[in-house]
């Protein structure tokens, strides 16, 4: 590019849209659009989709209400209370702790606490697993 004269000598012979400006008003030399005619389709309404969307609540270790996916029924959850590993060390743990004082007994506490074990929730209608909560 010749920075002197401001055109490139690549692009001399090349056709370029020129503006032209006349007491600050810039005119472009373009083609009228195509003109509007009463025959056009008609723009129809979309139909209007309403959804409902359901929020669930977070699962508890009691049972709670909760919109079952498989028979479509609101219900109040059943919930198995099971033992889990984290029960079994918890018991372990705690019969290593008071074993010295002979209150070994306490050990069993995990077992007798739902607290302390998993909460697996079911559909009482159609037996479904909904899900499972746990503290530990």
């Amino acid at each position: 590019m010749d920075l002197n004269s401001g055109v490139n000598p690549v692009q001399v012979g090349c056709d370029r849209a020129e503006l032209h400006i006349q007491s600050e008003t810039v005119t472009y030399n373009r083609a009228a659009p195509p003109p509007y005619s009463p025959t056009d389709p008609a723009v129809t309404a979309q139909p209007i989709i309403h959804q409902t969307i359901i929020i669930q609540a977070p699962l508890k270790t009691g049972p709670i209400f909760f919109n079952c996916p498989r028979c479509h029924e609101r219900v109040l959850t059943k919930v198995k209370y099971i033992n889990t590993k984290k029960t079994h060390m918890l018991a372990g743990f705690i019969c290593g702790l008071t074993f010295w004082c002979l209150l070994c007994c306490l050990a069993a506490l995990p077992y007798c606490l739902p607290t302390f074990k998993k909460a697996e929730h079911y559909c009482p209608n159609c037996n479904t697993f909904l899900g499972d909560y746990s503290k530990l």
